[in-house]
């Protein structure tokens, strides 16, 4: 519920989803976006889960008037409309004024484009074209060229900020530099870099090189490539997952210190609310209690921590209060942007937030 978001610790809120239907952004949940009533707001006034980020007489805007929402359209299942609509110049045309209609309509901050993704990755059948890098450039030039026309908003001017993936063969075909010149932020989705479709048992999210189990992706080093392919540090958050992904039937193959880290497995274990994947509030009431048997080992080259159970033969890759630690740490030591988290709801007591604002205020 927006009562709950600890918005007191945060500077922005990323509202998912919006759709994208017919070349314009359109509300995703309209009960829960816009009709559900909470508080007996003025007449005029926005109603839903935005009206509760987004007037300013909001019990939860109060708590922190300084916070900034941004609607984010597309996310994994519904990218599928964005490669037509920044082909064509008309399609974009429609689909930017109606970001600038639904932002001041709805009083979001900002929006956040999240098109999982162009040229190629994302889920099987998002339409994808060799021209999708080039017209993204230009879909996100004519939106702040809009943006910037309307009336300023409470904060100054509209913000703008994307995601991306942290997989080199995705991101490869995103001109960083021109996009980073444009948007205010881009958030690297720096996790889900193993799970139920890889070859062996690997952490998800680890920070640098691991000890086995290796993916050929790691937060430092796509940090590191996106600078060297122009993006200023400031503008780079990294992205930290309260989640874990699990899996089934390994047995500790010696690779590594840490047990069936870089082992085989097959299949998935249950997950919280799908296969495989754990909230951390799961984890933390389930799974690393004493009595469990579970034990958490820690990949001292990755700066990440498994869970691993000898006697279920599972093994759960997931950051703890450490290992986020250590990424607050290294954002600040590089002079990063920040952090961005998907998605708070999976916090324990707001536990993982906390340690990260201990390093970031």
């Amino acid at each position: 519920m927006p009562a709950d978001v600890p918005v007191e610790r945060l500077t922005h809120i990323n509202y998912g989803f919006a759709k994208l239907e017919n070349h314009k952004i359109t509300v995703g949940d309209p009960w829960a976006d816009i009709e559900k009533p909470y508080t007996n707001y003025k007449a005029g006034s926005v109603q839903g889960n935005y009206g509760e980020f987004n007037n300013d007489e909001s019990p939860v805007r109060l708590r922190n008037p300084h916070l900034r929402s941004l609607i984010s359209v597309g996310g994994w299942t519904w990218s599928n409309g964005f490669s037509e609509m920044a082909a064509s110049p008309e399609a974009r045309a429609q689909f930017v004024a109606s970001v600038g209609d639904f932002l001041q309509r709805y009083r979001f901050d900002g929006i956040d484009i999240d098109w999982e993704h162009p040229v190629e990755g994302g889920m099987d059948g998002i339409p994808h074209s060799p021209d999708d890098a080039y017209n993204y450039v230009v879909l996100l030039h004519e939106l702040r060229q809009h943006l910037d026309q309307m009336p300023r908003p409470r904060f100054g001017r509209y913000e703008i900020t994307i995601a991306t993936s942290a997989a080199p063969f995705v991101y490869r075909h995103l001109d960083l530099a021109t996009i980073s010149k444009i948007v205010d932020h881009i958030n690297i989705m720096a996790y889900d870099y193993a799970g139920s479709w890889s070859n062996t048992t690997g952490h998800q999210q680890n920070l640098f090189k691991p000890s086995a189990g290796d993916t050929g992706i790691n937060g430092h080093d796509t940090v590191s490539d996106y600078i060297r392919r122009g993006v200023p540090p400031h503008k780079i958050v990294l992205g930290v997952g309260f989640y874990g992904r699990g899996f089934s039937n390994v047995n500790s193959c010696g690779m590594s210190d840490v047990p069936g880290l870089g082992c085989g497995f097959s299949g998935v274990p249950k997950g919280t609310w799908e296969e495989g994947s754990f909230d951390y509030k799961d984890l933390r009431t389930n799974h690393m209690r004493p009595e469990s048997n579970y034990t958490i080992y820690w990949d001292d080259a990755a700066k990440a921590p498994v869970l691993y159970s000898a006697d279920e033969k599972v093994l759960i890759s997931f950051d703890d209060a450490v290992a986020v630690s250590w990424k607050a740490d290294y954002v600040l030591k590089r002079g990063l942007g920040g952090i961005m988290i998907w998605e708070l709801s999976q916090d324990f007591q707001s536990e993982l937030l906390a340690k990260i604002c201990e390093y970031l205020g």
